[in-house]
């Protein structure tokens, strides 16, 4: 029996974890703890993780920060959706942040 190996995380991953461990403590900061969207089936607080505009595999290591909180039915949603619809609600929702949220996040 052969023994497959787990391939190791690259640089992409790598700058990903680093920014979201940042990210967790700015959204808590922020007070932004529950799902952004609120979508049909939205889970408001369970199973959350940051949502991109963009696809991760098109984004730069400084985009990697422009993100919303989302719970996961709402997360398929929009990554179900077209790449300029999905830009739009997720920018929508980054534009839409009071002021004191903006500049936590920055």
């Amino acid at each position: 029996m052969k023994r497959s190996w787990i391939k190791r995380a690259g640089k992409k991953t790598k700058e990903w974890d680093a920014a979201r461990k940042i990210l967790k403590g700015k959204f808590q900061r922020a007070r932004i703890t529950t799902c952004e969207l609120g979508y049909a089936k939205c889970m408001h607080d369970s199973f959350l993780s940051f949502a991109h505009a963009k696809k991760r595999r098109f984004l730069k290591p400084d985009e990697l920060q422009e993100v919303i909180l989302c719970c996961q039915p709402c997360h398929q949603i929009i990554e179900q959706m077209p790449y300029a619809l999905m830009y739009e609600a997720v920018q929508k929702i980054i534009d839409s942040r009071k002021d004191f949220q903006k500049n936590i996040l920055k």
